[in-house]
């Protein structure tokens, strides 16, 4: 299937690794010239230089989108480089584990995660509105996590930030549909990336257990029985992209096997 988004302008952040790192790659699959940013430089460049090659045109900003500065820098430069932006992706570094009681939880911890997602989130979104709606087009697509609509004590600050950027998807759909500017939502659930595996390591050692046994046992939760991968999300963020999804919008969608539980 042709998704048309070949010639196509995606600015993808977060692209360094695990799942931003994958849409990125199927982005350039599908004839999209691309603009990658993340915070580490040297893992940053190891994802530029597996892209090097593909049909497309990518360059690499190394840019903290919890800086205003960064961000903005970082919205300038693709669009001096290209001209324009058809598709932001909102990726960010994935959830935010604490076991902690609510009560021990510090405001700089809450305004850390809603600094680093949230806030990230809406400061893109805002930089590239702009150039969309004067293009009469765009896509920008919020990676979040299934925790804003299951909650989980061990996601109590992810899930937060995640619920107000489902909220947020839905209202900036509803405020510039009539531009052709579509924004929508993906949660990933239990997605095989190396965070996911550097979470199991510090579960398995709090809970005197292996990698192995906490993978078997969380997977008995997930009706297709296995984790997700990160080429299974960056599948959908493709399709949302392109011109096949021309009538979705506000809309956030799970790739979780099934896991939510809510109907809707």
């Amino acid at each position: 299937m042709d998704l048309g988004l070949t010639q196509k302008v995606a600015l993808v952040t977060g692209a360094s690794a695990g799942i931003g790192y994958t849409v990125a790659h199927k982005l350039a699959a599908e004839g999209c010239h691309l603009v990658i940013c993340g915070r580490n430089f040297e893992r940053l460049e190891q994802a530029y230089q597996s892209l090097v090659g593909s049909p497309a045109k990518v360059i690499h900003i190394c840019a903290d989108v919890q800086n205003a500065d960064d961000s903005q820098k970082l919205v300038q430069e693709a669009i001096t480089q290209f001209g324009k932006i058809d598709i932001l992706v909102n990726n960010s570094e994935g959830a935010t584990f604490s076991l902690e009681p609510i009560e021990n939880i510090s405001d700089a911890d809450w305004e850390d995660v809603f600094e680093r997602k949230l806030m990230g989130y809406i400061r893109m979104t805002n930089l590239v509105l702009p150039t969309m709606k004067n293009q009469q087009r765009g896509r920008i697509i919020n990676i979040i996590g299934t925790s804003g609509k299951e909650p989980s004590s061990r996601l109590i600050k992810s899930g937060v930030a995640n619920a107000a950027l489902m909220n947020f998807t839905k209202t900036v759909a509803t405020q510039v549909a009539k531009w052709n500017v579509l924004v929508t939502g993906v949660n990933p659930g239990l997605i095989d990336t190396p965070r996911h595996r550097e979470y199991l390591e510090i579960f398995a050692e709090q809970e005197g257990r292996t990698v192995d046994e906490i993978i078997a046992g969380s997977n008995k939760m997930i009706p297709l029985g296995r984790r997700g991968l990160s080429s299974e999300v960056a599948n959908l963020v493709a399709f949302l992209a392109s011109e096949c999804a021309s009538y979705i919008t506000g809309v956030t969608i799970p790739v979780d096997g099934g896991l939510s539980t809510s109907a809707f």
